[in-house]
């Protein structure tokens, strides 16, 4: 049985030079003896060499839609040892559903922005002082309070998938759910729920200790307060997703807003309910219970969710 080129190199010193490999292999065949000219793309045959039979590989298993690559053992037939592939990485932009649901929420969010721009107008210019409570309030119209549900639905789908980005990007997480798109839905399924409990604890407390004129100014500046949430922090997100904006970047911009948004409620809370009062205590209950621990009951809920999703490996 004749040798290949690969057992004649072998048998060369380590350190025999690129020329003195190329003249052992033309010592040992001799050209024209038992020709076998291939006429296939990729032969594995030599001139004056007959391939063996045993010797050849099946190149068809080299690459799998499986994510293996498998690469021949020498000197084996048809024999084959498993490498894994890298990965691709994922990337939210490149996703079509994570993608156009924020191409949709902008196309709803822009002319809702647009037809509230009255009522943005109005709780900007009222935001700094109270309403006299013989002041004739302007009504909002059922256009403008069907738009700002929509804008408010726009701030959960922006902080959901903020959140979102960071359950995968943020170490070496893997989720057991069929999908990627389950994950998201879970999120946006947790937001929801918050701002609604949110705004029925509101609602129930408002009724028991103030009048309704007071209760409705307070439903106008939340309502405000929380579709500008998502507004201002939809750039960073869009950016992360779409752009070059890093992970951390885009986290502490929306991080930024939400505490912004925490500390504009604090002041118009103290604007509408308390400054009357002079009492410390009593908003520091009022904003802790209403607002403090919803939100970390909606973060320790996120973080049991990742815990019995997450697999650890």
């Amino acid at each position: 049985m004749k040798k290949s080129t690969y057992q004649i190199i072998s048998e060369l010193p380590q350190d025999a030079t690129e020329w003195q490999k190329d003249s052992a292999v033309q010592a040992y065949f001799h050209p024209g003896e038992n020709n076998r000219y291939s006429d296939q793309p990729d032969t594995l045959g030599l001139p004056g060499q007959r391939a063996d039979e045993s010797q050849l590989v099946d190149y068809s298993l080299l690459h799998r839609p499986d994510g293996f690559a498998y690469t021949p053992i020498q000197g084996k037939a048809k024999t084959h040892i498993a490498v894994t592939c890298p990965e691709t990485p994922y990337n939210p932009g490149s996703d079509q559903l994570v993608s156009g649901s924020l191409f949709l929420g902008i196309l709803l969010a822009i002319p809702a922005f647009a037809i509230s721009r009255g009522f943005v107008e109005r709780q900007t210019k009222n935001f700094f002082y109270t309403e006299n409570t013989r002041t004739t309030t302007v009504p909002d119209t059922t256009v403008e309070l069907r738009n700002q549900v929509l804008l408010v639905a726009f701030t959960c789908l922006v902080l959901s998938l903020a959140y979102y980005c960071y359950a995968l990007f943020w170490g070496d997480n893997r989720y057991d759910v069929a999908s990627n798109h389950q994950l998201a839905g879970i999120y946006i399924a947790a937001f929801v729920g918050y701002f609604l409990i949110k705004a029925a604890l509101y609602q129930f407390v408002n009724w028991v200790f103030f009048d309704k004129k007071k209760i409705e100014q307070w439903n106008k500046s939340l309502l405000f307060l929380t579709a500008m949430e998502g507004i201002v922090a939809a750039p960073a997100v869009l950016l992360f997703v779409f752009g070059n904006l890093s992970l951390s970047a885009c986290l502490i911009t929306v991080a930024i807003v939400a505490i912004l948004t925490k500390l504009c409620t604090f002041y118009k809370c103290y604007l509408i309910f308390f400054q009357r009062f002079g009492a410390f205590l009593q908003i520091f209950l009022y904003f802790c219970a209403l607002e403090l621990i919803p939100m970390v009951g909606l973060v320790e809920l996120l973080e049991t969710l990742n815990n019995n999703l997450k697999i650890n490996f």
